[in-house]
């Protein structure tokens, strides 16, 4: 009778809960992944550190942990856990470089370029640490610092796409539009389907006063990516230097649907008063 009960509690359990070890709550939580099961994904990974909390691939699990919480919109839990994997592997180049990506997203550039810095220490020739730090670097108004990475990167790979595109950055900001232009054209040729290429070069344009050219990018990046906000606030740009402002309105409103900060929208409509 005491069989009975023990077994019919162990059905009433969710299916596979109590079966499954530290290995298998992992491949659950590959499998959530490769579903996009964020929540599904989350659970399981945490289920993983409470089964073996000493395992050695823990740091990985952490790492993983952050980025399902990131997809999922949870923030704080995500950074806690690039930390926390962090306070087990220090010199973890992937947790480093996501928890940069992470402070990038939320608007924590100071933090961001602390982790882009540290990982060029632990190696200096990472070029994915070099052309963030640089467009950091470039946000900042210091053209010198991020020409210097902007230079290694293409140094270490004189082919790296990302290394013209800061390049090409670094000229728009200097106000060299068509040198600008030109650097983008030639990426353009090999990335053709790179919306990131088309929204920088569309930008030149349209400080140069080429708002056709712009018209045509613009169009391009809105059907590589068209939940881009950026894309609706250099179409809305374009649409003010011509005076088209109640279009331009729409624009930038469809932006703040998309995640556009609208204090900054409203800000782009009163400089044109």
């Amino acid at each position: 009778m005491k069989k009975i009960a023990v077994l019919i509690c162990m059905i009433c359990l969710p299916l596979g809960l109590w079966a499954r070890n530290y290995y298998q709550w992992v491949e659950r939580a590959d499998s959530c992944i490769k579903a996009k099961d964020w929540a599904g994904a989350e659970e399981a990974l945490l289920s993983a550190l409470r089964a073996e909390p000493a395992n050695g691939q823990n740091s990985l699990l952490m790492s993983n942990l952050g980025t399902v919480q990131r997809y999922a919109g949870k923030y704080d839990e995500a950074l806690r856990s690039y930390s926390n994997g962090l306070l087990m592997t220090p010199n973890s180049v992937t947790l480093l470089r996501n928890r940069a990506a992470l402070f990038s997203e939320i608007d924590s550039i100071d933090q961001a370029y602390q982790d882009y810095s540290q990982i060029l220490m632990i190696d200096d020739t990472d070029e994915d640490a070099l052309y963030h730090r640089g467009l950091i670097e470039l946000e900042r108004g210091d053209t010198i610092s991020s020409r210097a990475d902007f230079e290694r990167l293409l140094k270490i790979n004189p082919a790296s796409a990302n290394g013209r595109i800061g390049f090409a950055s670094l000229l728009k900001v200097m106000g060299y539009y068509p040198e600008a232009i030109e650097v983008y054209s030639q990426v353009i040729k090999f990335n053709p389907e790179k919306e990131i290429l088309y929204v920088g070069r569309a930008e030149a344009y349209l400080f140069a006063g080429q708002y056709a050219k712009a018209d045509k990018d613009i169009e391009k990046a809105m059907e590589l990516a068209p939940d881009d906000p950026v894309v609706y606030v250099l179409r809305a740009l374009g649409k003010l230097a011509r005076y088209e402002r109640e279009s331009a309105k729409e624009d930038l409103e469809r932006a703040v649907e998309l995640g556009y900060d609208r204090e900054s929208a409203e800000q782009l409509l009163r400089e044109d008063d």
